[in-house]
């Protein structure tokens, strides 16, 4: 009987500590705890792929000079008239520098073109780093479910082998038969074997981590930490708002139009002409004379034979500013969609979380409770008591899950509106 009493005691307090306040962190050392913020920005220094597009970003900008700059001048050699091919049997030299001067306005164009593609160039690497941080924290989140079932999972074992000293005794007294002994090995087995599957999860899971950190196969990690506040104040107004301002996959699409318009101006100026000048030095060994010439040419960009080049640029520049239109509308739709289905799945999750916590499991705690004090009195028998342990088991991993959903919709959150724990977001 006090065999069974010390059972009692130590379920109870179990119960009210794992499931009666619901917990979503296990206490574990301060200097265990795997900070979320900190890994933010471990991720934004050192991830390959943002730092593949922060390269590609510095490469664009390093464009711009060379795009607005005038073309390099030319200087030519020439010995004319060599009876053979012995330059200084050459009757005249001629050293000439020639330089090509675009229509006003083109060089001009030319550099803002390269301006945003470098601004293009800028919106990708936000954007990327927006897709690392976001599957970061995803899988951040799911580091703390699998942490957590591993955790709940060692206290049923510890648990159930109590369950199987208290069966001992009672079927040492002849209480029950060898049966019921069985059953609690065998449910004892089942949670070695969980046991070994979770930590291969757990392990997959910091792999993942590690590699979105750059950081070593021998590196370790510790414990996810969620708090135990659930807050998401941003009405869906505010969040369309702030992702028609804040998502870089929009602004870059939105770019893209500035970016037609200033081709079809660059179109437009193709009628308009370029200019040579070039600047002749005349020697003649032969005969002593020296002399300077000064030549000019103009291309003839409105030829009937060419003209038809610069009217098809200006049509391609007219279609692809329709086209980031749409694209830019298309890439709105999305994002406006994606952000009501994201903002009706949070509210859902938060009323479910919240009779979970203040109905479903305090209810399943307390039959349990009552199953404990039957069987503790005879009133029962194992198999009631075994479900009742189990479907509050059962109970406290769906919410488990039920938390790790939600946290995982608010990192896609703050990815589809481009902010940081737009749950926070003051409006």
């Amino acid at each position: 009987m006090k065999t069974l009493l010390h059972f009692l005691i130590i379920l109870n307090l179990f119960a009210q500590t794992s499931f009666g306040q619901i917990s979503d962190s296990l206490t574990v050392p301060e200097s265990n705890i795997l900070d979320l913020d900190f890994l933010i920005v471990e991720a934004m220094q050192n991830n390959p792929d943002i730092r593949a597009a922060s390269f590609e970003w510095d490469m664009f900008r390093a464009k711009i000079p060379q795009s607005n700059s005038p073309a390099s001048p030319e200087l030519s050699v020439m010995q004319e008239d060599m009876p053979g091919f012995d330059p200084g049997d050459a009757m005249f030299t001629r050293v000439e520098l020639m330089q090509m001067f675009h229509y006003p306005g083109k060089l001009q164009l030319m550099g803002e073109l390269a301006h945003i593609q470098s601004e293009h160039s800028h919106h990708d690497h936000l954007e990327k780093i927006n897709d690392v941080i976001g599957t970061l924290k995803k899988m951040y989140a799911e580091l703390w479910y699998v942490q957590q079932l591993h955790t709940l999972n060692r206290e049923n074992a510890r648990l159930m082998k109590q369950m199987l000293s208290i069966a001992q005794t009672k079927f040492g007294t002849g209480e029950i038969a060898q049966q019921e002994i069985n059953k609690i090995r065998i449910e004892i087995n089942m949670l070695d074997n969980q046991l070994i599957e979770l930590r291969q999860k757990e392990l997959s899971a910091k792999s993942m981590l590690m590699s979105i950190l750059n950081r070593t196969k021998n590196d370790t990690l510790g414990f996810a930490v969620i708090s135990e506040e659930i807050i998401f104040i941003p009405s869906l107004d505010k969040l369309h708002a702030l992702a028609l301002i804040n998502r870089p996959m929009l602004k870059h699409d939105s770019l893209g139009i500035h970016e037609g318009q200033t081709m079809l101006a660059m179109a437009k100026k193709q009628y308009y002409p370029d200019f040579n000048v070039g600047l002749e030095y005349l020697h003649s060994p032969m005969t002593g004379e020296n002399g300077w010439s000064i030549s000019a040419g103009i291309t003839l960009p409105f030829a009937p034979w060419s003209i038809g080049k610069a009217d098809a640029q200006v049509q391609e520049a007219s279609i692809a500013i329709d086209k980031s239109k749409a694209m830019l509308n298309a890439t709105q739709n999305m994002v406006r969609s994606t952000v009501d289905d994201l903002y009706y799945k949070i509210q859902s999750s938060q009323l479910q979380m919240k009779n979970f916590s203040s109905g479903i499991l305090p209810q399943a705690r307390s039959s349990l409770e009552n199953n404990l004090v039957a069987y503790q009195n005879g009133r029962t028998n194992y198999l009631m008591l075994i479900d009742s342990y189990r479907l509050l088991v059962d109970l406290t991993k769906e919410y488990y899950m039920l938390r790790m959903n939600f946290e995982q919709t608010l990192s896609e959150l703050d990815k589809e509106t481009g902010v940081q724990n737009v749950a926070r977001f003051e409006n």
